[in-house]
């Protein structure tokens, strides 16, 4: 690409920018002087400000300093002892001579910096950038950042390296200090070594690190320290592809700063073989190569890109928000899903109308026959009990308490029969009110609830069973010389054959007179006795069959009427119940049509405003994409 095409691209590059701070402003709500619009034009300020800038990040003691360090071949140059840990951010640099300067917090001025900042020997470096091993606190507290100037050839073609403190991990409070050194990064270079895998807060650290810079450089540091250090790096991999897989391309380089610093010292000491087998051991050539291919003779590249990254990351989410709007807009409307429900519910209460009336008509059916059935056999026992009570009595005294009997008898089968119709009916309105539910699920079942506290019908006993007169005696003349006469000649013989035989016997009279007197006496008696036993028990047959009749005749059609009542009750609550719920639900959808109509004119608004807000932020990143395609995290020379 020549010159003129690149500063075309970075001019429209720059307008890009500018239009899509003024979406995001008006689309988001928020001024310029904050926020995603404010982050957009600060990516303007750094295109053209200079030398490329490297931060290095990552955990505490995984080696920045000891790296920076090795790529600026000056070992000692950055404070790297055990004991000893960065407090403030560091910016290495390339120039003559070497020398730090030391910037402190001045809150009096504008930006917060002391204009004036204080040169000090780079062996005063750790006084100022680390914190006291001691105490873990910083010597200086008003120290902002070192820049430190040395002769780097890796430093030469405009590159600056940056060491971030470590104190206390990347999720304590320094984690924000790194990241706002990021504020003017051009690329990032992430730390880490084989003492142990990735963390998830260095994985969340990355994350946000990456918002604004879209290029990333891995580093397995101290490699010389753990001989599993393949192991632990290719798990790293594993873990950025799972949990941060747009930089699972990124490349990857192992070093290790212990083997550049012997290099360095066979070199001094007139040892080029040895210090060419450590350089090469080290990994720090290499990864020289790369910084110049990837950052620094890329650098306005890297920042175009960088813009487009803040821009996109800006800009994407927006546009979500206006597909969300759009999609909410003209997707179903859950007043208009409540409106159907309810004609469905309406079309179905209607439906099941006739169903329930059958189904009330066929268990009333069904109730009536069981009841009809239990009825026929308890009049066959009352009647099986009154014949036998008739059959085994021998006196007329005995079938005196034939009615009392069959009277208690009748009542209490006829309690039975009220306690069955009522738990017939009940049944009834059990069924019917679960068929209701079942039928009209959810808000369709109003008030159907009525039907639990439906009381069935008794079943009261008839006056003319309350009332059954006791039978009357049979009329019979059981006075008189005629009604002697007739119980006395048929006993006259059996007394003329016991004198004959006794005077046959005795050879006397008397005897044989008073054994015939009283033989006829006796059997006269018997034979008057028998009589009245005999029309006792037809008067007491007669009472057992009124008494059937009267059941027979009285109890069917009051459990009829008593079924048909109930059943006729319960079709009238229904329908009253429907009747009103058709009301309700007729108001009802009224109203949800009303709201409905209203809704329909706000998605359409809401639907225009959508597909304006699409079609702005679509088009500007299609804009963007053509001016800088979103970069590839892949590169080469990966490890």
């Amino acid at each position: 690409m020549n010159d003129t095409d690149h500063n075309r691209r970075f001019d429209a590059l720059i307008d890009l920018a500018y239009e899509a701070a003024e979406a995001v402003e008006t689309l988001s709500g928020e001024s310029t002087s904050g926020g995603p619009a404010a982050r957009i034009l600060s990516e303007l300020n750094v295109l053209d400000t200079g030398a490329a800038v490297a931060v290095c990040v990552g955990e505490k003691k995984r080696g920045k300093s000891s790296l920076i360090n090795a790529l600026t071949e000056h070992p000692g140059l950055l404070p790297v002892d055990i004991d000893v840990a960065s407090s403030v951010h560091v910016l290495v640099r390339h120039g003559q001579p070497p020398q730090a300067v030391v910037h402190r917090w001045d809150s009096g001025t504008e930006h917060g910096l002391d204009p004036t900042a204080t040169p000090v020997p780079l062996d005063r470096i750790a006084e100022f950038a680390a914190l006291d091993p001691e105490t873990q606190l910083p010597r200086h507290d008003d120290v902002s950042h070192l820049d430190v100037v040395v002769p780097a050839e890796v430093l030469r073609p405009g590159l600056v390296l940056v060491d971030t403190p470590g104190v206390g991990g990347l999720v304590a409070g320094h984690a924000q200090l790194t990241l706002a050194t990021l504020g003017r990064a051009d690329a990032l270079l992430f730390v880490t070594d084989g003492s142990s895998e990735l963390t998830r807060p260095e994985l969340a650290f990355l994350e946000e690190a990456t918002r604004r810079v879209a290029t990333v450089v891995f580093v397995h540091a101290k490699t010389d320290k753990y001989p599993g250090w393949r192991d632990v790096m290719e798990r790293d991999r594993a873990l950025i592809a799972e949990h941060a897989p747009r930089w699972a391309r990124a490349p990857w380089f192992a070093v290790s700063a212990a083997l550049e610093e012997d290099a360095l010292d066979a070199e001094r000491a007139g040892d080029p073989d040895t210090a060419r087998r450590r350089r090469a051991d080290s990994g720090c050539e290499e990864l020289r190569s790369a910084l110049h291919q990837m950052i620094t003779d890329r650098v306005l590249d890297l920042r175009m890109t960088n813009a487009a990254h803040v821009i996109r990351g800006t800009l994407v989410p927006l546009g979500v928000q206006a597909s969300r709007m759009l999609d909410a807009s003209v997707g179903r409307s859950t007043t208009a899903a409540e409106v159907e429900r309810l004609q469905s519910a309406l079309a179905r209460e209607k439906s099941a109308a006739a169903a329930w009336r059958t189904s009330l008509g066929r268990r009333a059916t069904r109730l009536e026959a069981d009841l009809l059935l239990q009825f026929r056999r308890s009049v066959n026992d009352l009647r099986a009990s009154g014949e036998d009570q008739i059959s085994v009595a021998g006196s007329a005294a005995a079938l005196e308490e034939l009615p009392s009997s069959l009277e208690e008898a009748a009542r209490a089968s006829w309690l039975d029969l009220e306690t069955a119709l009522g738990a017939g009916l009940r049944d009834i309105v059990r069924e019917t009110n679960k068929e209701i539910d079942t039928a009209l699920a959810g808000p369709a079942r109003g008030g159907q609830d009525s039907l639990r506290d439906h009381n069935p019908f008794g079943l009261p006993l008839p006056d003319r069973l309350r009332d059954l007169a006791r039978p009357a005696p049979t009329a019979h003349d059981q006075r008189g010389a005629g009604a002697f006469m007739e119980r006395l000649i048929p006993s006259w013989g059996a007394g003329v054959v016991t004198f004959g035989v006794a005077a046959a016997t005795t050879g006397g009279l008397l005897t044989p007179l008073i054994m015939g007197v009283g033989i006829t006496a006796w059997l006269t008696t018997r034979r008057r006795r028998r009589g009245e036993l005999i029309r006792e028990r037809a008067d007491a047959q007669r009472y057992v069959n009124r008494m059937v009749n009267e059941l027979n005749t009285e109890t069917p059609p009051l459990i009829r009427k008593a079924v048909e009542e109930t059943r006729d009750a319960l079709i009238r609550m229904i329908t009253l119940a429907l009747e009103q719920r058709e009301r309700e639900v007729r108001n009802e959808l009224k109203e949800l049509r009303s709201v409905l109509a209203r809704e329909k004119e706000e998605r359409q608004r809401l639907a225009d405003v959508a597909r304006s807000r699409g079609e702005l932020i679509t088009g500007l990143l299609d804009r963007l994409d053509a001016l800088v395609p979103a970069a590839d995290p892949s590169g080469s020379g990966a490890r």
